[in-house]
Formats: structure tokens, sequence, C-alpha cells
């Protein structure tokens, strides 16, 4: 990550290391009434609030005492119990130290946090209720998911560089279908705000990743500053609100093309720098057709992968993807330069 990604590294998920390190999981510590249930190696292995349990209420006490020590008091060892133990995240203590050694100056550092609206729509109660439903345990989801982030900013900002915190909300794909059919859009614009703004609030950068065909004139009316779309297999998606862009761009947005392909093994190794570069200059030509500007959309662009690399992925095409996502980026700035 430190070779591919230099100007903005970001600590390295390992989803496949243990099943604390699943998006559903690797951001729970510090929740209350949270219970673990079945073995690793069997599938019904699950982690779910229990609010049956005779200690739940004293645990919600807790949570909202540590949580008010934070926003209130700012208690660094309050915020420390929502922090990453290497159980649940073993790359982001070797990221803090192996930073020092780097050579350069990175012009960001980037952390990541599962979105509140996936996070709340995929954690279950004890009868396997969604969470998010339920007013007390999204609150508490909301909160939980603010303070991971703002843990993240205030540990990588000790390195004297900037912070931005991507939140991922693969789940938002499915907003406005029948399965969420009771969740307002004000909501999930409220909730994702809450988290953006304790990162704001420490001067940082918010991003957020989500799939598909999301719609992201949701997003576009939310506080968030990068928008990071699949821009290889999707970008049609990010063409359908014209005015809601011109809008987010307009205060100061910025989009995360994700050109390099991860989810296709068979994409990861046949796409080259030519290529990937024509995919995008067709890209940013849809958008130009609609009126933006060109320079305007090179200089407010952040290129990525289309999703994560531990998915469907090797080592050798994870490695290729970081190497081609080097290139394409240097690339494009070339062309910004001259």
């Amino acid at each position: 990550m430190f070779e591919s990604t230099p100007d903005v590294p970001a600590w390295v998920q390992f989803p496949r290391r243990t099943p604390y390190e699943n998006m559903m999981v690797q951001f729970t510590e510090g929740m209350p009434g949270l219970v673990e249930e079945g073995e690793h190696a069997d599938r019904s292995w699950r982690v779910y609030f229990d609010t049956d349990a005779p200690d739940f209420v004293d645990r919600m006490t807790d949570f909202y005492t540590r949580c008010l020590a934070v926003t209130e008091e700012g208690d660094v060892e309050a915020l420390d119990t929502f922090g990453l133990s290497s159980k649940y995240a073993a790359g982001f203590e070797e990221f803090l130290a192996q930073l020092p050694g780097q050579r350069g100056s990175p012009v960001m550092l980037k952390g990541q946090v599962t979105g509140p609206f996936t996070l709340g729509t995929n954690l279950l109660d004890q009868d396997r209720r969604c969470s998010y439903y339920d007013h007390q345990l999204r609150d508490v989801i909301v909160r939980a998911v603010a303070l991971k982030a703002l843990w993240q900013v205030t540990r990588l900002e000790a390195f004297g560089h900037r912070v931005m915190i991507f939140l991922d909300e693969p789940s938002l794909l499915g907003f406005g279908s029948q399965t969420f059919i009771t969740v307002s859009r004000e909501d999930v614009i409220g909730d994702i705000n809450e988290v953006v703004a304790a990162i704001h609030g420490r001067g940082s950068l918010a991003g957020v990743h989500c799939e598909a065909n999301t719609d992201w004139s949701l997003l576009m009316e939310t506080d968030l500053d990068i928008l990071d779309f699949d821009a290889y297999d999707h970008v049609q998606a990010i063409t359908l609100y014209p005015a809601e862009l011109h809008a987010f761009l307009k205060r100061g947005g910025s989009l995360g093309w994700g050109i390099v392909p991860t989810l296709d093994r068979d994409a990861a190794a046949a796409e080259t720098l030519p290529s990937l570069l024509a995919r995008f200059d067709e890209g940013v030509e849809r958008l130009t057709r609609k009126g933006f500007d060109r320079e305007l959309l090179l200089r407010r662009a952040l290129i990525t992968p289309s999703c994560g690399a531990g998915g469907v992925l090797t080592e050798p095409l994870a490695e290729r993807v970081l190497s081609l996502l080097r290139q394409l980026s240097a690339a494009l700035r070339g062309e910004l330069i001259s």
C-alpha cells in the first residue's frame, strides 16, 4: 500500500484473516449489548445485539456515559474505548508503525469505517430483526460509527498530515427498494451527516464508497466531501443526476473514480494503462456532454480501485491492481499539469 499509493496511503483491512475483520463486525468494538454465537469455522457464527440480556440496560448506560465524556468533555480515555484493537484491525497499528519510515510526505492519510446505514441494516438483534428499525439501536450504531471515525482521525492526524475517512455503504444500493421501504431519505442523510460532522470537527475530509447504481442524488445532498463510485462498470450511475452533481461540485465536492477493476479477476488481469486511460476519458466525456467542465472534473478526481481487493482477487492480482492504480494516477496528473 505504501509503495503503490504513497500520496494517500490507507491502512489495510484483511477480511480473510479472521471473522472479526468482516466489515459488519470490524467496527463493533465499544458497542453495548453485542454477543457472539457459534463457531468461527461455522457459517452460523454471528454477532448480534441481545436486548433481552439482564445487563443490557447497564451496558447501554455505560455506552452513553462514554459517548458524553468524549463529545462534551473531550475525554481521550473514553474515546479510546471506541478504538480499533489488533484483534479486529491488524492493519491499523501496523500502518502506524510503518508510516514514519516511509520516504516522501503523503498528501493525506486515509482511514475507513463501515457506514451507519450498512452496519445498521446488517447487524440484527436476538430475534434476527434489523437493528436499523430499532430507534435505540440505530442511535447506538450512528454514535459508535462517528466515534470510530473520530478515533481514527485523532490517531492519524498525529503524524502531521491531513486525514480523510471513508464510509463504506454498499447496502445503500438497496435503498428505495421494497426491503427498506420504511426508511426515509431524511433518516439516511441525517445519520451520514452525524458521522461526517465528527470528521469535519477535526478538520478532516469525509468520503463514501457505494456500489453500482446507488441513488447518488441522496449522497449529493449530504455534507460528504468525496463520492467514490464504480467508474469501471457503472459510470452511467453518476451521470443520472446532473443538477445535483453540479451543486455538489459547486460546494467543493470531489469524485472518487473507481476505475481499476477488482470485482472481476479476468478484467483485473487484462486491463492495461492505455485501456484504463481510455475508459476514464470516456467517463469524463459523458459528463462534459452534460455541461461539466473537464478541467474541474480532473482537478476534483481521486483515482481508486472499483471496490475492495480482498473479495475475489488473488494476492498477485491485488498487487497488479494497485500498480495500475499508481500508473493511472501519475498519467492523469501529467495530463492535468500539461
